[in-house]
């Protein structure tokens, strides 16, 4: 399924809290005050409940059916239904007003943010997740209680609250963004009304948040921080006809030149004020930079995901060139302009038309920009949900020669797109979940063993070394004794146990569940929710019961609570077996579990498709192995490719192993040996001119694994490189496709 989203009003896309997410870990500046600490919560059955009021903060596996028109319909009769439950009285179900519908592959999820008398409530949101059978699966709570304000009405303007945050933060030069607007908000003197004024500035330098009392002008809170927009300025989106769309070329780093030339960091594999000696060039790799811009006779590093800027200091500009190949060595500045629209490019790619997830930034219709030279040379980078840019440091390490940076940088940035503006970084969430997008991609590519120090490292070239400590993802520590007070060390628990989880289902498996979860969370997530939603994921997606319960057996095993997993059924065997002119199947299970029905599967093309044949009712709930007989009395003329689909009252539904029989034809095509250990013989085949000029061999899942040119009667093939197991040959034959099982040794 292709994700897709709808976004609703501008304004509400301001509701919830966000944060400048850094790289490395940033000293509290002395103007910071005011922050209202997140409520401590605890864990009650299947759920999270504030430890104040008792109130749900998060619902896991809620399981409750419920109907409407739509998706916004549905969430908004669920939260109805379960008024009670939440404390709601229909007045605060009045004031929800319908962000965004993100309709992903995981999960339909419905955000429903808070206003109060018509002004938004700062954080306030109801995020409900449907599964795909309908049911209300997850849902996460940040309301905003018992507000009870005597007047929405300011007695201080805007500009006024505007001066006073300049006042109080001692502004002093260039301020690159601003943007206010009246919201209701907890602060530490009570809930409020007032202007949110957000300042970009270059001394100090910041993101600010400052909360001004409406009423008063009493300055209520400060915060280096980067928030949302009132609106988005889109005067500088320009789209180029796919004719200006080429294709150019770069060097790059990939993923960095320590991991690809298997060394640690000293001698010739240094830094040294980005000198580009042998050593490092000859770990650069030449690559091709896909659709990129071509306009007025020059070329630009902007395409339909990533687009270099420039928004500051040093200002070293966006590198467009009137040849479409950049020659940069790395001491050239244009070298991290394009490594890291290379690393952007590729991963937006991969999530989008891999993984279908449709995940891009919302505040621009561009590709993710970026600033490749920022922060003044500081040794740091960062992403501004403000803005929805990135911007990388220079000092030490230039942080865009790492793909570990770009990557940790880019996962804020999808955290926040795919949560609609819902992202969180209570214990380190969303650290966490950067540190797991750098090494995802990193360990994908199997230059480091998992006995090297460096397969459980992030920013292998950025870090580990004298400018810093880099971070790891092979933290002892289990939650949540093992979290800290600082959110980068906290968020190293939940990229160890997502990486562990990644090492049992492979990349894009986890990936995909990672991302999907993600998605179902909002402003108020801490890392528990966020493990109960991956694996929600995992059931909603269909995951095997092995893979389900790897997934709930590695975040168990480190400390996060999930909802109990039982498997709805235990398959014993499924088996085939031809007579006469029928095939008779017979499957066996050890017990069931609020088992309602098992559906016969049939497919005559070698597995790629299924009919359903017939049903059986199940067992419901029992103990004790239990037989099921069916037989198929009009089987194909070629192998038949059984599986039993069995479904739980609730729908959710779980697949047997496969079994394949045949019926025997005359002149049929014959296969020897079978089983066979080297090489297959075909004899017995038709004509070439009735035949197509190619055989494939599928694994039992349906998988192509190899090809075969067709050039006679009696074809030899060698099978010597395929795993044990069984595996079918199919071909066509005078338009109508023929499959014929063999086992390989």
């Amino acid at each position: 399924m292709t994700t897709s989203y709808r976004l609703l009003g501008v304004g509400l896309l301001l509701a919830l809290p966000t944060f400048l997410f850094a790289q490395k870990p940033v000293p509290t500046s002395a103007l910071e005050f005011g922050k209202v600490p997140e409520p401590a919560t605890q864990r009650l059955d299947d759920r999270r409940v504030r430890m104040d009021n008792q109130r749900p903060v998060a619902l896991y596996a809620v399981g409750t059916p419920t109907v409407g028109q739509d998706a916004e319909a549905k969430a908004r009769n669920y939260l109805r239904q379960a008024r009670a439950t939440f404390g709601f009285r229909e007045a605060d179900l009045a004031d929800l007003r319908l962000h965004l519908v993100r309709e992903g592959r995981a999960a339909t999820t419905v955000r429903l943010r808070q206003e109060y008398r018509g002004v938004p409530v700062h954080g306030g949101e109801l995020t409900v997740s449907l599964r795909p059978n309908g049911q209300v699966g997850f849902v996460m709570n940040t309301f905003l209680y018992d507000i009870n304000l005597a007047s929405v009405q300011p007695q201080l303007t805007g500009a006024a609250a505007r001066q006073a945050a300049i006042d109080y933060l001692n502004v002093d030069g260039n301020i690159s963004y601003e943007d206010r607007e009246l919201r209701v908000a907890e602060t530490r003197a009570g809930i409020r009304l007032v202007w949110r004024t957000v300042i970009t500035t270059e001394r100090p330098q910041g993101h600010w948040e400052v909360f001004v009392d409406a009423q008063t002008g009493e300055i209520l809170k400060a915060e280096d921080t980067a928030l949302y927009a009132g609106s988005h300025d889109h005067e500088d989106d320009w789209h180029p006809p796919m004719s200006l769309r080429v294709s150019g070329t770069g060097k790059v780093f990939d993923p960095d030149p320590l991991s690809t030339a298997g060394v640690s960091y000293g001698g010739n594999y240094s830094d040294n004020n980005d000198n580009a000696n042998a050593a490092l060039i000859a770990e650069q790799r030449q690559v091709v930079l896909l659709d990129i811009t071509q306009s007025g006779g020059q070329y630009q590093l902007k395409g339909p995901w990533c687009e270099i800027v420039d928004f500051e200091s040093p200002f070293r500009g966006t590198f467009s060139q009137s040849s479409p190949d950049w020659t940069g060595d790395r001491d050239d500045n244009s070298f991290e302009a394009v490594n890291v629209y290379y690393h952007i490019d590729a991963s937006m790619r991969y999530l989008n038309d891999v993984l279908g997830i449709n995940v891009r930034p919302t505040a621009y219709s561009t590709g993710v920009r970026v600033d490749p030279s920022g922060l003044n040379n500081a040794d740091n980078s960062y992403y501004s949900p403000g803005n929805q840019r990135l911007a990388f440091g220079d000092g030490g390490v230039d942080d865009a020669e790492d793909s570990d940076v770009i990557h940790h940088e880019l996962g804020h940035g999808l955290h926040d797109w795919i949560t609609g503006g819902g992202l969180s970084n209570n214990q380190g969430l969303s650290e966490g979940s950067g540190d797991y997008w750098a090494v995802s991609y990193n360990r994908s590519l199997g230059l480091w063993s998992p006995g090297d120090p460096q397969y459980n490292w992030v920013f292998n070239w950025d870090g580990h070394n004298q400018f810093w400590n880099g971070r790891v993802t092979n933290i002892s520590n289990t939650y949540p004794a093992g979290l800290s007070g600082s959110i980068h060390a906290s968020g190293q628990l939940w990229a160890t146990s997502m990486m562990l989880v990644w090492d049992a289902l492979g990349k894009e498996k986890t990936d995909l569940i990672f991302w999907e979860g993600i998605a179902m969370t909002n402003g108020g997530a801490n890392q528990n929710d966020a493990a109960v939603a991956v694996y929600e994921a995992a059931g909603n997606l269909g995951y095997s019961n092995e893979d389900r319960m790897k997934v709930h057996t590695i975040l168990t095993q480190r400390g996060y609570t999930l909802p109990g997993f039982t498997l709805p059924v235990e398959w014993l065997h499924l088996t085939a077996t031809p007579r006469d002119k029928v095939i008779d199947l017979q499957w066996a299970v050890s017990s069931e579990v609020d088992n309602d029905r098992y559906t016969v599967e049939r497919s005559t093309d070698g597995g790629q498709s299924f009919r359903a044949l017939g049903t059986l009712a199940g067992a419901g709930t029992a103990e004790g192995n239990q037989t099921y007989r069916f037989t198929d009395t009009a089987p194909g003329s070629t192998l038949n490719v059984y599986r039993v689909r069995q479904t739980d009252f609730d729908g959710t539904f779980t697949y047997s192993p496969l079994a394949t029989a045949g019926i025997d034809q005359p002149d049929e095509v014959r296969l020897f040996p079978n089983p066979v250990a080297e090489e297959l013989i075909i004899s017995g085949l038709p004509p070439a001119d009735q035949l197509t000029d190619q055989v494939q061999v599928l694994d039992a899942r349906g998988r192509l694994v190899k090809r075969v040119v067709l050039n006679d009667d009696v074809q030899r093939v060698s099978v010597a490189e395929l795993p044990a197991g069984i595996y079918l040959l199919r071909w066509e034959e005078n338009g109508e496709v023929v499959a014929r099982r063999f086992v390989k040794r």
